[in-house]
């Protein structure tokens, strides 16, 4: 398994890749077509940094982190005790929602991992492909990765799904996804209750870098490639 994210931002369309199992694309609803000159984003090259300060307020400027039009992010964190390991005491986890401002869209798209043991959210995100639903957030949370785990993972995160919905007031499809610890049971009621009404509340349109940071695991800085064209 590759240990990779990186959320792409190119004008009005938004591409998400968590730990090469799913990849989603959308735009919003009123996203049009356009010829493509790339004049702005992150270069091809990235200068050498001298400290971790140095890297972020880089990776802050606007024109590697400003989202793109018609999104909106919030982040929240959290802590949980794993059901598996109760012995490690409360850990962090965090919560992402990425939604669209101007309502769900139809102008979607997601590839997901073949392997033969996927994880809840990438069963749910086949299921949503066929029942080919109007799209309106993504839900993502960090530290647990819901494969394997010991207990009912698609109803977990569908609960976490129905709480984005309910705390977006919206009737558009939740895409869920979860990267992190394989084999223990999504902390799905923290979420639910705590970590999304919170992520909801803090949304901004004007920064990515947050959810780049929000849903790390094993990376030591949050990644983020952009181009913004005409």
């Amino acid at each position: 398994m590759k240990f990779f994210r990186e959320i792409i931002s190119v004008d009005i369309i938004l591409t998400i890749t968590i730990l090469s199992c799913t990849t989603m694309a959308f735009t919003p609803p009123s996203s049009s077509r356009y010829n493509t000159h790339i004049f702005a984003g992150t270069p091809s090259e990235l200068p050498t940094f001298g400290s971790e300060k140095e890297y972020i307020e880089y990776m802050s400027s606007s024109d590697i982190s400003q989202l793109p039009k018609g999104f909106a992010i919030g982040t929240s964190e959290g802590k949980f005790v794993s059901v598996e390991a109760p012995s490690m005491g409360e850990l962090p986890i965090k919560c992402t929602v990425i939604s669209l401002t101007e309502g769900p869209t139809d102008n979607w798209a997601a590839v997901f991992t073949t392997n033969k043991f996927p994880g809840a959210p990438v069963k749910i995100g086949r299921s949503r492909l066929k029942e080919d639903r109007p799209l309106e957030a993504l839900v993502i949370n960090n530290k647990v990765s819901n494969v394997c785990s010991g207990g009912d993972g698609v109803a977990d995160s569908e609960l976490v799904c129905e709480a984005v919905t309910k705390a977006l007031k919206g009737g558009g499809a939740v895409l869920p996804c979860s990267t992190g610890v394989i084999g223990w049971r999504l902390p799905a009621e923290v979420l639910a209750e705590k970590l999304v009404p919170e992520a909801v509340a803090n949304m901004q349109s004007e920064s990515v870098l947050d959810a780049a940071s929000a849903i790390m695991t094993t990376d030591r800085y949050p990644k983020i490639r952009s181009s913004t064209i005409s």
